[in-house]
């Protein structure tokens, strides 16, 4: 036996009250559910019985067993703490439904006079809902977990046992309210429904990889202060990577299983993913506009997003226009390209639409809209998405043609083009047709926002059909507030987030209140066939076209930034004695946005005789590989904000710039694991729609053996060395 291992066995430490707390505590929940056992056998079963002793077990081990000593001198021991604090041991209690148990396990006075008013008071219930709303439990869950491992923080819980005592509090109060909405323990009512829970869980685990990540891959000791002793062979950036890999296994596996669960359970209730159970509806149907987030639904609200990118792309334009040629140290090689397309895919994913919502080109769309100039509608020739099409491949082939990320100037061009073209449109046409016909930014944020899991829609269709003034579509006579939808989406017959930009106009004109912003399971009307508003079906060519473009520019474009193809690019206009690279860079783009696709779409749809619709499944595939392209730029070069902005300052005057300003920067290490992630989620999201979409094997094959090339296609792009952007260096 190693010495070591002979030391770890005499470091149990016997905390009497600890265990005095633990067995008192089982004994107050045994009392308690033996009797609920009786009642509700069913129910309170003994496998719940068995998960709060063994909840309670694991919480004395982790805090009284050698675990807790050497955790102050090897980093892998107190990682295996911290799974047992917030990964083990708060599931296992909720499992158990504790809240009843312990209550009847109480003596009579104590639940009637004493806990009872107190639980009961409408201030404890609103307090104990504001802390397991999924939101709030997620952010200190996240918040605690990074400040804790903060290295001064760090030591302050290794050097002093009250802070180490308040530190293992902090984990397992802030884990019991992240699992909370998760199990849902009864006799609570969940805030959310079970699906919106999958990227719940999917956040925290990606979190988690960044967490592991820092320390699987650090190059130096994240901790210096722990003594390396050697214990059990290891070094100090030995113990550290161990540390890592501990809490990135065990602990995204502990987050998949819910997942698992919950698809097991989704696949085989079919209603769970089209409509929410009923407690969940009657928390979100608004009775009346009070009741509603006024700052939310209010125009002034969507004023000021709008004027705050409107300031914004102005700045954009000045500094592209006036500001140094160099992309990376000038906003206009810093906003458009880094910042907003990266956090238009989190908006996305998390929100919906919102950056449509907060668009600056609506004020000049609405100044347009006062000039005294007769008005006709957008030509019937042209309302379809054929020309939104074709506009979209040709922006592909001009970002990879002309570079425009590398040039200021002509990206403040580009913006000021876009002011034009919007007031022109609108200059001389009703209605949105801008927005639903010609905005090739607003196609990608169309198709993308499927993947969100939020939509506006009614909430009462019944109510829908004893309205006569469809307010909703027509407006109510105001012309801006509550002007209606001018992309004709009539809601009752709306589904999903086509043509939405999220205005909320048709919820500000409903005169009943019938109309709001709901959560909705991420990409389920993909998988509904029937007729909606103003678009008619997924089977529609000129949508299915406008799909595979944005689902196959997002491979054609992160390709034409990987070394290979561009290698590609440079040996085959050489062959062909092109003078530049730029007319193969068109082919390659057309070819791999549009030719390509449709006639692979074309072949499936005959070999698989299926409609259009099914080729919708590919949009979680594009979705993740937009997500992981455009993420790995915002997350290798957002720091580039700081300096451009200070630069920016100085030019006007209003700052100095250090001399020490601009440093070289690499991406974080963790980075290609997020981007797998992210495009193995897609796939497998893809592989299940196409699933319920088609009922036969040769219906399937054609399309999931497509979503299969484009998965691995994506997967040996993201492994490519790639070009940097908006990073100097």
């Amino acid at each position: 036996m190693s010495d070591s291992f002979q030391a770890a066995l005499r470091l149990w430490t016997l905390d009497w009250w600890t265990l005095l707390g633990a067995a008192l505590t089982c004994a107050l929940y045994y009392r308690g559910w033996s009797g609920l056992h009786r009642r509700q056998p069913t129910k309170y079963t003994k496998a719940r019985l068995v998960s709060f002793i063994a909840g309670i077990a694991i919480l004395v081990i982790a805090i009284v067993s050698p675990l807790d000593t050497l955790a102050g001198v090897l980093l892998q021991v107190h990682m295996a703490q911290h799974v047992l604090l917030m990964m083990v041991i708060p599931p296992l209690l909720w499992l158990s439904w504790p809240a009843l148990p312990l209550l009847c396990g109480l003596p009579f006075t104590i639940q009637k006079y004493w806990i009872g008013p107190f639980l009961i008071s409408k201030g404890m219930h609103s307090f104990g809902r504001f802390l397991v709303h999924p939101i709030v439990a997620l952010t200190l869950f996240v918040c605690t977990t990074w400040i804790w491992h903060y290295p001064r923080a760090y030591q302050l819980a290794l050097v002093s046992d009250t802070w180490h005592s308040i530190e293992h509090a902090c984990f397992l109060c802030t884990a019991l309210l992240f699992w909370f909405p998760i199990i849902a323990p009864q006799p609570s009512k969940p805030a959310w429904p079970q699906w919106a829970m999958i990227p719940y869980l999917l956040v925290a685990d990606i979190q988690n990889t960044i967490f592991s990540a820092f320390f699987s891959f650090a190059s130096e000791p994240i901790y210096s202060f722990y003594p390396d002793l050697g214990l059990f062979g290891t070094t100090l950036l030995r113990d550290q990577a161990a540390a890592g890999g501990l809490m990135w296994v065990a602990s995204s596996a502990i987050f998949l299983i819910p997942v698992a669960i919950i698809l097991k359970n989704m696949l085989t209730n079919k209603e769970m993913l089209e409509k929410p159970t009923p407690s969940i509806q009657s928390t979100r149907v608004p009775q009346t506009k009070a009741s509603r987030s006024r700052w939310l639904y209010s125009i002034k609200t969507r004023r000021a997003a709008q004027l705050f990118m409107f300031t914004l792309a102005v700045f954009t334009i000045a500094d592209g226009l006036l500001g140094p040629e160099l992309a990376p140290i000038n906003l206009a090689g810093i906003l458009p390209w880094i910042w907003w397309r990266g956090l238009v895919i989190i908006a996305i994913l998390v929100a919906g639409n919102f950056f449509c919502y907060a668009c600056p080109f609506m004020f000049v769309r609405d100044l347009a809209k006062l000039l005294p100039i007769p008005k006709t509608r957008w030509p019937q020739t042209f309302r379809s998405k054929w020309l939104a099409v074709a506009l979209f491949v040709v922006w592909l082939m001009v970002y990879e043609v002309i570079s425009p990320w590398s040039s200021p100037a002509f990206t403040a061009w580009i913006i000021i083009g876009y002011f034009i073209t919007a007031f022109c449109v609108d200059a001389f046409f009703t209605g949105a047709a801008f927005c639903k016909w010609v905005c090739p930014i607003g196609q990608f944020h169309f198709v993308l926002s499927i993947f969100s899991p939020f939509e506006i829609k009614a909430i009462s269709k019944s109510t829908c059909d004893t309205c006569t003034t469809q307010e909703c579509i027509r407006g109510n006579g105001s012309p801006i507030a509550s002007r209606g939808c001018e992309l004709e989406l009539f809601v009752p017959t709306k589904q999903g987030n086509l043509d939405c930009t999220f205005c909320l106009d048709c919820v500000r004109a409903c005169p009943h209140d019938n109309v709001a912003l709901t959560t909705s399971f991420p990409g389920i009307d993909l998988v509904n066939g029937t007729f909606r508003g103003s678009i008619g079906s997924l089977q529609r060519s000129d949508y299915t076209a406008l799909m595979l473009v944005v689902v196959f520019g997002a491979f054609a474009n992160a390709a034409g930034m990987i070394t290979p193809v561009t290698n590609a690019i440079n040996n085959t206009s050489q062959w062909v004695g092109a003078p530049s690279t730029a007319l193969i860079t068109a082919i390659f783009i057309l070819s791999a946005s549009f030719i390509i696709p449709s006639l692979l779409c074309l072949l499936c749809k005959r070999f698989a005789r299926t409609t259009f619709q099914v080729a919708w499944s590919l949009v979680p595939l594009g979705v993740a590989m937009w997500a992981a392209h455009l993420l790995f730029h915002f997350f290798s070069s957002y720091k580039t904000i700081l300096p451009v902005t200070k630069r920016a300052l100085y030019d006007i005057g209003l700052t100095n710039i250090p001399e020490t300003m601009w440093e070289i920067t690499s991406p974080p290490t963790w980075l290609l694991q997020g981007e797998l992630f992210l495009i193995v989620i897609g796939f497998l999201a893809s592989i299940a729609i196409c699933i319920r979409l088609t009922n036969t094997f040769r219906e399937r094959a054609p399309w999931c053996l497509l979503s299969i090339l484009l998965f691995v296609s994506g997967a040996w792009i993201l492994l490519q060395p790639m070009q940097m952007r908006g990073m100097i260096g």
